[in-house]
């Protein structure tokens, strides 16, 4: 009798957890997507980014167009009505209203590789996804999310209407697995989740929630949303599930999201005349420290600086300004920091003070 009664409240707590992981409700935030709130924006504002250059964080954009936006993180509560105050604003600055065959304006959130191990792709069980969002478009009529997987190179798409232009909805759409689809259990992209601003008839085929072979977003009527300078596109609230329903979107603290983010991109500001760090000097013109960073990235990441003359030494003899700022040694985890000046002036072996000049941050990204 009490083992049986152990065996059912196992099968009783099993079930719970199970719906629970569902409705969001476990603890576990089901949401495939990082930053769907788009509460972080560590690179700030983004004017007239080039093809391939990251928005908001986790987010970027790919185009081919003549065409010219400025990215901000919305905090006016566009969205509000669901609980969100932040979304991605995109203010079209420069009209494209001739969209050539191979032109294309795409909002795009990666997906890493290992986080999508659970769809199944390749096999006859692969799992159905549900993207749920807010957007908010200068135009009605059908617009299109798309998915695109790349290790196997496919597709899939799904339209959407918007009832009136330059009002904020509401939209749930259910894409079907894949079971002849690839994504590599590794640290790569897996996913690109996509949301088509404009895009020439190069990137339109296929049908409806039918998944396929190349990269389409959307059938013959993709609107293009980049034709005029008054053009705002507002994006929130984004999640992506395993399943055919969408639930309520799974809010985080901002520093939970914060740390998300950090695994693809890490920016270091300075304050005035506040020191970096105590550096060896290697040489009578260089020196250097080793760092850590924050959390353990994807992968090694790269560095970038505003710039690389931008900061100076501190040591008995006074000030020395720098003149290159780079890294080297670099691994997930950290690396070292390295400081040059013209003309000599560190001692062999002595400990300087180092220091980045205020706005001008350093960039560590594994995005």
């Amino acid at each position: 009798g009490d083992s049986a009664a152990s065996d059912a409240l196992k099968k009783m707590t099993k079930a719970n957890f199970v719906a629970g992981l569902s409705a969001g409700t476990s603890g576990i935030n089901p949401n495939l997507v990082e930053n769907g709130e788009f509460i972080v924006a560590q690179r700030g504002t983004v004017t007239s980014p080039g093809n391939g250059v990251y928005l908001t964080d986790r987010w970027k954009n790919w185009q081919t167009t003549g065409g010219a936006v400025t990215i901000t993180q919305d905090t006016s509560g566009i969205f509000a009505e669901w609980g969100t105050k932040t979304s991605m604003k995109i203010d079209v600055t420069t009209a494209e209203g001739s969209v050539a065959s191979g032109d294309r304006f795409i909002v795009v959130h990666p997906i890493e590789a290992q986080n999508l191990q659970h769809l199944k792709y390749g096999r006859s069980d692969a799992e159905s996804v549900t993207i749920s969002f807010c957007f908010r478009s200068p135009k009605s009529g059908t617009h299109y999310v798309a998915l695109w997987q790349a290790d196997g190179n496919r597709y899939i798409w799904r339209p959407f209407t918007v009832a009136s232009a330059d009002t904020a909805e509401y939209f749930s759409l259910t894409f079907a697995g894949d079971a002849s689809g690839t994504i590599n259990n590794d640290t790569g992209l897996g996913m690109n989740l996509i949301f088509p601003l404009m895009a020439g008839t190069n990137f339109e085929a296929g049908s409806d929630n039918t998944w396929a072979a190349d990269e389409k977003y959307g059938a013959a009527t993709i609107q293009n949303l980049l034709d005029n300078t008054s053009n705002n596109i507002y994006i929130g609230r984004v999640k992506m599930e395993v399943g055919t329903t969408a639930t309520d979107f799974n809010f985080e603290s901002y520093q939970t999201e914060l740390h998300k983010c950090w695994r693809y991109f890490e920016r270091w500001t300075f304050a005035a005349n506040k020191w970096l760090s105590t550096a060896h000097a290697l040489s009578t013109t260089g020196a250097a420290t080793p760092f850590w960073l924050r959390v353990e990235k994807r992968a090694a990441p790269t560095f970038a600086i505003s710039d690389a003359t931008g900061g100076d030494f501190f040591t008995g003899g006074g000030f020395s300004a720098m003149t290159d700022i780079s890294a080297d040694d670099l691994t997930k985890e950290g690396g070292r920091i390295f400081y040059s000046i013209s003309g000599g002036g560190l001692g062999q072996d002595e400990a300087v003070n180092a220091r980045i000049d205020a706005n001008n941050p350093i960039d560590w990204s594994a995005e």
